[in-house]
């Protein structure tokens, strides 16, 4: 059976390569960083999936990154393992490729910043520029695909994140990839935050704010409505591994500035 699974993982991964917005620089990826990812990869991110869809699919995720880097104009915090991943694995690999590649698709090199060096709101910067680029309007809450690429790969110890009731919502995955059940509000994501820096309109802050008070007084089945097609069964309720999913930390791993 696992030869079919990698069979079927592999034309995945060439239908995502054809119709992505990333066509022409998921082809343009160097040869060997697919084998070397792969070989390497699990030993700094235990339980990782190393088959082909999962590797295009993070390293979509990491041009995205790149472009919001570009985008942004400022430091920028990376919200996904598996995308982080794959840049770990082309720095070890061959960091002058990545520069080049950097400055062929996207105007210059991206430096790799380590988490305890990023300044204040470099994943804000992050979910504003990948919001633009993805085309979401001020009065929705619909996540960039870059913040939903952990849960949707099921990366184990990733980064969650969810819209719920009109909050991002966010925790770290467990060793299977789940921990929605114990995602909580991220401070830096928080709607008042997003309004304030001009992410979201005032009609959004402002149904949230209505539907918090109905919350006070018992009316909004606690606040576990989920948006943007959220399952409040698709996590399984899952609890274990992680960090317990406070949502007070960075949320991110490493940058680019």
């Amino acid at each position: 059976m696992k030869w079919l699974m990698d069979k079927l993982n592999e034309l995945r991964a060439a239908r995502l390569r054809r119709t992505s917005p990333w066509q022409a620089e998921l082809a343009d990826l160097p040869t060997g960083l697919q084998s070397y990812w792969r070989a390497s990869a699990p030993r700094e991110y235990e339980g990782i999936r190393t088959d082909a869809f999962f590797y295009t699919r993070a390293a979509e995720g990491l041009l995205r990154f790149f472009d919001a880097v570009r985008h942004s104009g400022r430091p920028c915090a990376l919200p996904s393992e598996a995308a982080d991943s794959v840049w770990h694995a082309w720095l070890r690999w061959n960091p002058v490729s990545l520069e080049r590649f950097c400055l062929r698709h996207f105007g210059a090199v991206v430096p790799h910043v380590e988490r305890a060096a990023l300044v204040g709101n470099a994943l804000l910067h992050t979910f504003s520029a990948c919001r633009e680029r993805d085309g979401i309007k001020p009065r929705s809450m619909r996540l960039p695909a870059l913040f939903a690429l952990d849960a949707l790969l099921r990366m184990p110890g990733g980064h969650g994140y969810w819209s719920r009731a009109g909050e991002i919502v966010h925790a770290r995955l467990n060793e299977r990839g789940r921990g929605m059940w114990r995602a909580q509000p991220h401070p830096e994501l928080a709607l008042t935050v997003l309004f304030a820096a001009g992410v979201v309109d005032r009609h959004l802050l402002a149904a949230h704010l209505g539907r918090r008070e109905a919350g006070a007084d018992g009316s909004s089945c606690g606040g576990m409505a989920f948006a943007d097609g959220g399952d409040a069964c698709a996590d399984g309720g899952g609890d274990g591994g992680g960090d317990g999913g406070s949502g007070s930390s960075c949320g991110g791993g490493c940058g680019g500035d």
